[in-house]
């Protein structure tokens, strides 16, 4: 999408929405606004990160393994990656011919220097896919047999200690 951004105006980054200067949250998700300038000057940052990244990858490149799965996810990873401009390489596991008919799984593999933008991508991918932003306060959970009330880190359903398991989706913690 090919927003044009007017300095004087305001932003959702999330949305893409446009405001009047005197707006400060997002009608839609309710994030807090940027000015136009602000979302000119980090788009740019954005484009220089990517011409910054040196593509398609070369033999003398150091690799590194970032998944493995069936070829239809990785080839699906790999154009999300290739729209970033990192460089990436499929090749199959032992058992496999590498083209996904054989059986077996493939690897999707990106230059170590890529590694990091390569799974916030995968990351917000799976954000997106998911929905698995609205359960990251969970990410962390811990269950406590002493305490009296919990949170379901899978379901977000709050029940008293009384087992080792949610009552609304059966998550064990024992």
């Amino acid at each position: 999408m090919n927003l044009v951004i007017d300095p004087t105006m305001y932003y959702c980054v999330n949305c893409n929405d446009e405001y009047m200067p005197e707006a400060s949250k997002c009608g839609v998700c309710g994030a807090e606004l940027i000015s136009g300038e602000a979302l000119l000057a980090q788009r740019q940052n954005e484009q220089a990160k990517l011409a910054s990244r040196l593509g398609e990858l070369t033999p003398a490149d150091q690799i590194v393994t970032i998944c493995r799965d069936e070829v239809y996810e990785v080839k699906r990873i790999e154009q999300l990656l290739k729209a970033e401009n990192i460089g990436t390489l499929i090749t199959g596991e032992e058992s496999s011919c590498g083209k996904g008919c054989c059986g077996g799984r493939v690897e999707l593999k990106v230059r170590v220097q890529d590694v990091q933008a390569a799974m916030a991508v995968i990351e917000a991918d799976l954000d997106r896919t998911t929905a698995s932003h609205e359960h990251k306060a969970f990410a962390d959970y811990g269950f406590d047999q002493a305490a009296a009330e919990h949170t379901c880190p899978a379901c977000g359903a709050t029940f008293a200690v009384n087992g080792n398991t949610c009552p609304d989706c059966g998550l064990c913690f024992g």
